[in-house]
């Protein structure tokens, strides 16, 4: 499969080869290390996830569940849905669960991530309070020490998009409505989160194609409201190691953008009912 970026002389490739011993070492997903995007859908930023019907039940882990709730390596060496941080805790799914897609077309690539929440509480900081936090690294190397980018956003309480472009190495940043936008939804407890990526955001003058490769860690902040619950207490998401506890490349998932289009699904199958599966999600 193809890497984002950079074509490697045959050196560095020997030099990877002998690294691969410790790179086998990093703690993998077993089943929801790999995310096969799929294309062929028409995405507008939004907030709304209507576009992206029939996404989340098309890319499933090779268990196949959807990428929902999905475990990731926890500080004692356990795994965990969702993970504590000071004084925060999780009451299960209804407190906090998240999902996310991903497509893409020759353009970009598009994420979008729902968050069952039952409190939104974001007090004017893009990580700190309910908020979502993405490291990327473009080439698609899960190494330590490989280039990679932080983008942290959030929805205020009084409804304004908070975007805090961390981590570009020189590059452009994400633009508030024209690259990622937030709603939420108080009747059904869920935040939306829509995000475009385009390859010249990693300084790249490409057309984006099938076999391309991307690391991409997603961290979901969770505060809410109550006696010492205030500000960014825990957090779920796809490997959000990547965030928290040190900026690290090489916990990234993998997304692999297929060739494949969405896998129609029956009406009963479809997105409204599928976020309605969070619930029973341990």
């Amino acid at each position: 499969m193809k890497k984002f970026v950079f074509e490697f002389t045959a050196i560095f490739v020997a030099i990877m080869l002998i690294g691969i011993g410790v790179a086998d070492a990093q703690w993998r997903s077993p089943t929801h290390d790999v995310y096969n995007a799929p294309t062929g859908v028409d995405i507008e930023i939004d907030g709304n996830l209507d576009d992206w019907d029939g996404v989340l039940d098309s890319v499933t882990g090779t268990d196949g569940k959807p990428f929902c709730g999905v475990g990731f390596e926890g500080r004692d060496g356990g795994v965990d849905v969702w993970e504590e941080y000071q004084t925060g805790t999780w009451d299960g799914p209804d407190d906090q669960t998240t999902c996310f897609m991903i497509v893409w077309n020759e353009d970009a690539v598009y994420l979008a991530i729902s968050v069952t929440d039952d409190d939104h509480q974001n007090g004017g900081a893009a990580w700190n309070g309910d908020s979502a936090q993405i490291n990327v690294v473009p080439s698609g190397i899960r190494e330590s020490g490989q280039p990679f980018f932080l983008y942290n956003v959030a929805l205020s309480e009084g409804g304004d998009l908070l975007l805090h472009n961390e981590r570009l190495n020189g590059q452009e940043g994400l633009v508030s409505g024209e690259d990622v936008a937030i709603t939420r939804d108080e009747d059904t407890k869920t935040t939306s989160y829509e995000y475009r990526f385009t390859p010249a955001k990693f300084g790249l003058d490409i057309s984006l194609s099938a076999g391309i490769e991307i690391g991409l860690g997603i961290c979901v902040n969770d505060g809410d409201f109550g006696e010492g619950q205030t500000g960014q207490k825990g957090w779920s998401g796809w490997n959000p190691h990547t965030v928290v506890h040190g900026k690290n490349p090489e916990k990234t998932g993998l997304v692999v953008l297929s060739a494949d289009n969405v896998t129609p699904v029956e009406p009963e199958g479809k997105l409204a009912s599928t976020w309605g599966r969070i619930k029973s999600v341990k």
